[in-house]
């Protein structure tokens, strides 16, 4: 496993001098280590004749499936190394406002009800700010969309999220099942601003159908355009799961729309540390419940519904 790991780190580095002075091991002894493995194998998986160091074809098929082992092995190591003790700890997350914050506080009370000795904080920002903060260890884990556009960390699919039309329930699309992409040409709409993933997507939507819509207004998030609906004639369209609390209250009203469109959630964290565990006991124990208390549009609609709705500890 510690040569798969020098291995992982000369191609990450492009570098046998970096990725030694990782292990601890002079940049010889890492030349050496990475020779016998290739030689084990029968090929050659380093471009040595290039600058900075290359992969040949065998190399990239060995990259991936060796980074995809490391981090198997990690959470495995990681979850029975912490079998003889509960986990415990403070788990730091931080989410894009439309991750849903409802769902999201009904996660971290059941955890914390089955889990006494961890704490879990959450946190809500603007995907930018999601981002940077993964990539430098300010929280353990992110919780995005469009996960796949975050580049140098790790990705675990939460959900495709059901995206619907939205609008005041005094609305004329208000009374219809559904409607499809044509019918919103000549409504007003508020959407979201152009450097929000979601906001990209709903554009690009709009544009592959061939409907240019009649845009009014644009935020930066998601409290603020459910806000606008509620008091004005404008529609917009907006995760599904988003606005469950007020399509059941009758501030907001949602309809479906043809043809589909999914915006995906995940969870993003920093790539796996040069120590070995993928995760800490406590956070790899959160991953675990929040995946699967959250981990389908049909599990986020209903798994936790029974749960009194409460917003402690969730900063907005």
């Amino acid at each position: 496993m510690q040569t798969l790991r020098l291995f992982a780190d000369v191609v990450r580095c492009h570098s046998f001098s970096q990725a030694a002075e990782l292990h601890g091991i002079s940049q010889s002894a890492a030349s050496q280590r990475i020779g016998q493995l290739e030689k084990k194998l029968g090929v050659t998986l380093l471009d040595r004749s290039v600058r900075p160091l290359g992969l040949t074809q065998a190399g990239v098929l060995f990259a991936g499936g060796c980074e995809e082992l490391i981090q198997r092995y990690d959470q495995l190591e990681s979850k029975v190394a912490g079998m003889h003790k509960a986990p415990e700890g403070v788990v730091r997350v931080m989410a894009i406002y439309s991750a849903g914050i409802d769902l999201l506080s009904r996660v971290r009370q059941r955890f914390e009800d089955g889990h006494k000795k961890i704490t879990v904080e959450i946190r809500y920002e603007r995907p930018e700010h999601v981002y940077r903060a993964v990539r430098e260890n300010e929280c353990d884990l992110g919780i995005v969309s469009y996960p796949e556009r975050w580049r140098k960390v790790d990705t675990i699919p939460l959900r495709d999220e059901a995206m619907v039309v939205v609008c005041g329930p005094g609305h004329e699309l208000a009374r219809k099942q559904s409607v499809s992409v044509g019918d919103l040409a000549d409504s007003q709409m508020v959407t979201f601003d152009t450097d929000l993933p979601v906001g990209r997507r709903i554009r690009e939507y709009f544009k592959a159908n061939g409907v240019k819509p009649r845009i009014t207004n644009v935020f930066d998030n998601i409290d603020t355009i459910k806000g606008a609906l509620a008091v004005t004639q404008q529609i917009s369209i907006l995760p599904d799961r988003a606005v469950v609390r007020e399509v059941a209250a009758g501030t907001l009203a949602s309809v479906a729309m043809t043809p589909k469109l999914v915006r995906p959630l995940g969870v993003i964290f920093r790539r796996r540390a040069r120590n070995g565990c993928a995760f800490a006991p406590a956070v790899q124990a959160f991953v675990d419940f929040l995946v699967a208390h959250a981990g389908s549009d049909e599990t986020a609609h209903d798994s936790l519904n029974t749960q009194p709705l409460t917003t402690t500890g969730v900063h907005p």
